[in-house]
């Protein structure tokens, strides 16, 4: 069975949780390791198309997995403690989240790219950060770990993260992005450049 680290770490953030939704599951892979190493008891898989949650039912056979496909949270009527949203881009996130239930969930959300569009919707849409997480394959990921709440953010936040501005891990992440732009800056119009040298400068003084 396919493994990445970014798999594995995702999977190993569901410890402590009962049932979990993995929104968009694809072949099933975090929940299968989730499951061989006892971390969580039950879940529900679900996508949007059929083809992807059959090879998740193949994945997970044996295991006490509900499959479900469905647009993002629209048709999940099932109770679950713990939602999974990765390998998506941040647009798409937010949109799913539009949808979520009002309760004390926690949510795991990863983004592909643009992680800083992804917190200034939870900023605004009263959720809070409770953790951040990144983890290096092959690219960096940046996971965020959330739960209903309100926050305030700085501008060095939304960019750097309010928690992983504070983790060692973090520092070549932010060097590598500070390279990427440093790329890209020279080609930009006058009104991106302005919004990159600010990005720059923020990754740089981190």
């Amino acid at each position: 069975m396919a493994r990445s680290k970014r798999i594995e770490y995702l999977a190993n953030l569901t410890k402590g949780f009962d049932r979990v939704l993995d929104i968009g599951t694809d072949h099933g892979f975090v929940l299968a390791h989730a499951f061989e190493h006892n971390l969580i008891k039950s879940a529900i898989a679900s996508d949007l198309r059929e083809k992807p949650l059959n090879q998740a039912k193949t994945n997970l056979k044996g295991y006490p997995v509900e499959y479900i496909i469905a647009n993002g949270f629209k048709g999940i009527q099932r109770d679950f403690d713990l939602a999974i949203i990765a390998g998506m881009g941040a647009y798409l996130i937010t949109e799913i989240m539009n949808d979520a239930p009002q309760g004390n969930q926690t949510y795991l959300l990863q983004a592909n790219d643009k992680i800083e569009i992804l917190r200034e919707y939870l900023i605004n849409h009263e959720f809070k950060i409770v953790d951040e997480y990144v983890v290096l394959d092959k690219f960096f990921y940046v996971i965020l770990k959330v739960v209903r709440g309100k926050m305030n953010l700085l501008d060095e936040d939304i960019y750097l993260g309010p928690i992983l501005k504070n983790k060692s891990e973090a520092l070549p992440y932010y060097a590598k992005k500070a390279k990427q732009i440093e790329k890209i800056l020279p080609h930009a119009d006058e009104k991106r450049q302005e919004i990159l040298k600010k990005m720059l400068k923020i990754y740089k003084n981190s």
